[in-house]
C-alpha cells in the first residue's frame, strides 16, 4: 500500500475520532446532568452545574495538553481509556456516592470536573496527531475538526434523550460511551500502529465496560436494595422517571425518582379525600379528568360513584399507566380500574391537553408528583388554572394535591394562593389530610 493512501486512510480515522468523541463527550454531560437531577431533583441546578464544571474541566484539559510529551496517538488513546473509565462508571459511583454518603453533590462535582479535563485533552491531541502525520497544523483543518465536533454534539443531543435513555437507562448509557471512547483508542492505536501495550490496555477495558454494560441492571438493582428499605419489585428508567416498586409484608410503595408516591397501608386516606372532596360536591357527576394518577388508584375511588359516566386518565408516562395495568402488586390495589371501560388513558402532557381538549368535565382532580423543580413549574401555574377552569362545566369542580401543609407549608399556600388568584370569583379553600408514610 502506498504511503499517500495510508496517510489519506489515517487522516479518515482521525476525522472519525473526532465526530465519535464529540458525541461521547455530549452525552457525558447529559448523563451526569440527568444522574444528579434524579437524585436530589433539582433539574436546573444538576444540569448548570454539569455543564458548567465539565466545561471548566475542558479548560483545564487544553492547557494540560502542553505538557504531555508521549507520542500523540499514545496520549490520545489513553486519554480515552481514562475517560471510558471514569465517565463509564460515573453513574455507579454517584449512586454509590448518594446511597452510602452526605458527599454526593462533591462526588458529582469531581466526577463531571475529571471528564471535563479528558474531553479538553481530546481536540488537541487529535491537532497533534494530524501535524505528526503529515498534515499541517491551519485555520482550515481546526475549523474541520469543530464542525465535527458541533455535528457530533447534535447526533448526542438526538441520541440520548430519544434513543439511549428511554431503551438502555442511565447506568447502560453511560458503559455503552465509555465502550466507544475506548473503541476509538484501538481505532487510533490501530491505524498509527502505536503502542502495543496501552493497545492491550485498551481491549482489556473495553471488555471490561462491555461487562458493566450487561450487567449494569443488577449493579443498579444491588444498589437500589441499599437506597430503599423494603425489597424492590420493579423497577424501570423511563424517558420521564426512574419508576420502583417496593414491598414488604402487606406493604407496597411506588417511588417515583426516588420519592415516595403511595404506601398501600394508608394511600386510601389521600386518594378517598381526594375524590370525595370535588365528587360529593358536584350533583350526579358525568365526565371527570384526571391529571396524572397513572398508578390507577385514584381511578378507582372515582368509579365507585355510580353517576360517573366516563375517566379520561391523562399522565405522561405511557410505561406508568401500562405498569399499573399488568403489574399484579398494582392491579390488586388499583382494582383493576384501568381496565374499566368508562376509562380512557391518554398519555400526553397535562399541561398540552388542557389546551387541546374540547371536552367539558363535572370534576377535574389534579393528582401529579410534588412541584419539586422548575420543570414541574407550569402544572401549578395559573395558566394551567385559568384553562382548567375553562374547560369545567358551570357548576364543575378541581381539586388539586398541593404537598404537605405539615412538612412544605411555603409550597403549599404557594399552590392555594395560586389557584386562588387564577380563579378569584370562585370559592377556594385549602384543605389537608395526615397520611403517616409521608412521614
Amino acid at each position: 500500500m502506498s504511503r499517500s493512501s495510508t496517510k489519506k486512510r489515517e487522516q479518515v480515522a482521525l476525522f472519525a475520532a473526532a465526530i465519535l468523541v464529540a458525541i461521547g463527550g455530549i452525552i457525558y454531560e447529559l448523563v451526569l446532568g440527568a444522574a444528579a437531577s434524579y437524585l436530589v431533583g433539582d433539574s436546573i441546578l444538576s444540569f448548570s452545574l454539569a455543564t458548567g464544571v465539565t466545561l471548566f474541566g475542558m479548560g483545564i484539559g487544553s492547557l494540560l495538553v502542553n505538557y504531555i510529551k508521549l507520542h500523540p496517538a499514545t496520549s490520545f488513546a489513553t486519554n480515552e481509556i481514562i475517560l471510558g473509565l471514569i465517565g463509564g462508571n460515573s453513574v455507579m459511583l454517584m449512586y454509590l456516592g448518594f446511597v452510602f454518603t452526605r458527599s454526593h453533590w462533591l462526588i458529582f462535582a469531581v466526577i463531571s470536573l475529571a471528564v471535563g479535563i479528558c474531553i479538553g485533552l481530546e481536540i488537541p491531541l487529535l491537532m497533534k496527531m494530524f501535524q505528526e502525520f503529515g498534515r499541517k497544523s491551519s485555520v482550515k483543518l481546526f475549523s474541520k475538526i469543530l464542525a465535527l465536533d458541533y455535528f457530533g454534539a447534535l447526533i448526542a443531543s438526538l441520541l440520548f434523550p430519544l434513543v439511549m435513555l428511554p431503551y438502555l437507562g442511565l447506568m447502560r448509557s453511560a458503559y455503552l460511551v465509555a465502550a466507544l471512547n475506548i473503541g476509538v483508542a484501538v481505532l487510533i492505536l490501530k491505524q498509527m500502529k502505536a503502542s502495543k501495550i496501552v493497545m492491550t490496555i485498551s481491549v482489556i477495558a473495553t471488555m471490561l465496560l462491555l461487562g458493566f454494560f450487561i450487567y449494569a441492571t443488577e449493579i443498579e438493582h444491588g444498589i437500589d436494595k441499599r437506597t430503599y428499605k423494603d425489597p424492590v419489585m420493579w423497577q424501570q428508567q423511563t424517558p420521564y422517571q426512574k419508576i420502583v416498586l417496593t414491598r414488604y409484608k402487606n406493604d407496597t410503595r411506588l417511588f417515583l425518582n426516588r420519592n415516595l408516591q403511595f404506601s398501600s397501608l394508608d394511600e386510601a386516606r389521600y386518594h378517598e379525600t381526594l375524590s370525595a372532596s370535588a365528587l360529593s360536591s358536584v350533583a350526579s357527576p358525568k365526565r371527570v379528568l384526571i391529571m396524572g394518577g397513572g398508578d390507577g388508584l385514584l381511578a378507582r375511588d372515582v368509579l365507585k360513584y355510580p353517576s360517573v359516566e366516563h375517566i379520561t386518565l391523562v399522565d405522561i408516562d405511557e410505561v406508568m399507566t401500562n405498569l399499573a395495568k399488568t403489574n399484579h402488586l398494582l392491579t390488586d390495589i388499583n382494582q383493576r380500574s384501568l381496565h374499566d371501560p368508562r376509562v380512557s388513558i391518554v398519555n400526553q402532557d397535562a399541561f398540552q391537553f388542557a389546551f387541546s381538549t374540547k371536552d367539558k368535565y363535572d370534576v377535574v382532580l389534579i393528582d401529579l408528583v410534588d412541584p419539586s423543580n422548575e420543570k414541574l413549574a407550569k402544572l401549578y401555574s395559573e395558566q394551567l388554572y385559568r384553562q382548567i377552569g375553562n374547560i369545567l362545566t358551570e357548576r364543575g369542580v378541581m381539586v388539586t394535591q398541593a404537598t404537605s401543609s405539615f412538612f412544605s407549608p411555603h409550597a403549599f399556600y404557594m399552590v392555594a394562593n395560586t389557584v386562588k388568584s387564577s380563579h378569584p370569583e370562585r370559592y377556594v379553600t385549602a384543605f389537608s389530610v395526615n397520611v403517616p408514610s409521608f412521614g
